[in-house]
């Protein structure tokens, strides 16, 4: 009865007429067949308010052309006037099409529009993956506490870990208004077979803090492996509000004495007035029991891509030669140092660590066509691999060696290996990609200057909003002249470490 209300009001205030720009874009449009100029007549209704737009933005969002699709996300999604939005209250009151309820969804999510609030809940049991995903998604941005019974429900119960992903982080935001009830499901969460699931419920229990976790904590940090080790110690530390160090056996002494006395967590308020300081004593925190490192940067990943340009600038040397001198690098030219680290990294990886390198110039070229076991055939064959690694193009064959960075990082992510897919490229995030890494190495020396996206900010937008539930640490890692702020921000939003190796 609500929504229906709703409908009738927002109705009554869509103007009769379309705008008269409206009209050109839909004549146009309509007769363009050129993918880069319906892109951008698309774009062109961007700094207009009216339901009108909204109208022609419909259609598109459920068409053939994922471009198409999000530049119409971009235009509804800068809508900013209620009355302007109202023709997609109708798209998510029937639930179809799909894909369409999908997008607005997470046009919901990123905009917390209130009020499409009513219209969610009841397609929380869809049957599309990504509509369940940014249904999700939005409740819990939107902090709707009546939903969190279905969303603990689908953290726990959903096919799809990447809607499991969603759930938990709802219930971060959410679940404190019934910690009884979001607690015990992120406790379970911990054991979750996917790693995703499982890192998600270990930074969500820093937030919905419940003494339940801590046993499950502590069996994790004792006998778990991969990349959720490193997340435990700073959860252990939100829930406490203690700074034991991060010794396993430390811990555990701990909890056997404190759960006969009857401990009780500090209360949230407690933690917030001391969190500034706990955070600066984080950041200088080192993982010292990490298995494997690479340009410095230490991980406990069981699953590592190396992701390393080849481009014809690859070539060149360093400037500062003696910097690179006094760290014992003998040759100059900036493959070569890449070489001789990644030698370093793979023949120090352990047994138990799974691992694939892809180099890349103009266009992709994968060592193995999936991530393999780092035993010692592995590992030699790897390196025999590296040294035979050579800057691409040059004279008279530029067109090989150039810079292919977003072709490179969805190869990395699994995404795409070569032409073929392996996935969806920005729609559908709701799908776990089998074989993914969870931590990439991504290193290069330049900008993009071919391939599908070449704008640092829209392969950086794009590849975050790829991995915004599969929860691929990525690390990035620049030599020579760069683009350091597109590394700074890819990593950083990708809950990496940005290492500048010299000029």
């Amino acid at each position: 009865m609500l929504a229906t209300a709703l409908l009738v009001f927002l109705a009554a205030l869509i103007p009769v007429q379309d705008d008269e720009t409206v009209k050109d874009f839909k004549k146009f449009f309509r007769k363009s067949k050129d993918p880069v100029e319906r892109v951008e007549l698309i774009l062109s209704l961007e700094d207009i308010e009216s339901s009108a737009v909204t109208k022609v933005m419909l259609p598109i969002l459920k068409g053939k052309s994922e471009a198409e699709a999000q530049a119409a996300l971009r235009i509804i999604s800068a809508l900013k006037e209620v009355e302007s939005r109202a023709p997609m209250l109708s798209i998510l009151e029937d639930g179809k099409p799909a894909g369409t309820v999908a997008m607005i969804a997470q046009a919901v999510a990123q905009n917390r529009w209130k009020e499409f609030q009513p219209l969610l809940l009841p397609h929380m049991n869809h049957k599309s993956s990504d509509v369940r995903l940014w249904v999700t998604t939005a409740l819990g941005r939107l902090g709707d506490p009546l939903s969190i019974e279905v969303i603990a429900k689908m953290a726990e119960k959903d096919p799809e870990p990447m809607v499991r992903v969603a759930a938990i982080d709802s219930l971060a935001l959410i679940g404190n208004t019934k910690k009884e009830l979001a607690g015990p499901v992120l406790v379970r969460a911990l054991q979750d077979e996917h790693l995703s699931v499982a890192t998600a419920a270990c930074l969500a229990l820093r937030t919905v803090r419940v003494i339940e976790a801590i046993p499950p904590l502590l069996e994790l940090r004792e006998s778990g492996e991969g990349r959720i080790l490193q997340m435990i110690y700073p959860t252990l530390i939100e829930l406490t509000d203690l700074n034991l160090r991060d010794d396993p056996a430390t811990w555990r002494n701990w909890w056997e004495r404190a759960k006969l006395q009857g401990y009780q967590l500090p209360s949230d308020e407690d933690v917030l007035k001391r969190r500034a300081a706990r955070e600066e004593e984080n950041k200088a925190y080192r993982f010292p029991d990490a298995e494997s490192a690479f340009v410095g940067i230490q991980t406990t990943s069981k699953r590592i891509m190396f992701v390393i340009d080849v481009s014809g600038s690859m070539k060149d040397e360093v400037i500062d030669k003696d910097a690179f001198r006094e760290r014992g690098f003998e040759s100059f030219e900036k493959l070569d140092i890449v070489r001789e680290e990644l030698r370093r990294t793979i023949e120090g990886l352990e047994e138990g660590v799974f691992f694939n390198i892809i180099s890349f110039a103009s266009s992709i070229y994968p060592w193995k066509k999936k991530m393999v076991k780092a035993n010692a055939l592995n590992r030699k064959s790897a390196i025999s691999w590296v040294d035979k690694l050579r800057p691409l193009g040059g004279e008279g064959s530029t067109d090989t060696g150039r810079t292919n960075t977003y072709a490179a990082l969805l190869a990395g992510l699994a995404v795409r290996d070569g032409k073929s897919f392996k996935g969806p490229v920005s729609g559908a995030v709701s799908k776990k990609i089998p074989g993914a890494p969870d931590t990439l190495f991504f290193l290069s020396d330049g900008e993009p200057t071919v391939g599908e996206l070449v704008e640092v900010e829209d392969i950086r937008n794009s590849i975050t909003h790829i991995n915004q539930f599969r929860r691929t640490v990525i690390h990035t890692i620049g030599i020579g002249d760069f683009q350091k702020r597109f590394f700074v921000h890819l990593s950083r939003e990708n809950n990496g470490v940005f290492v500048d190796l010299g000029r």
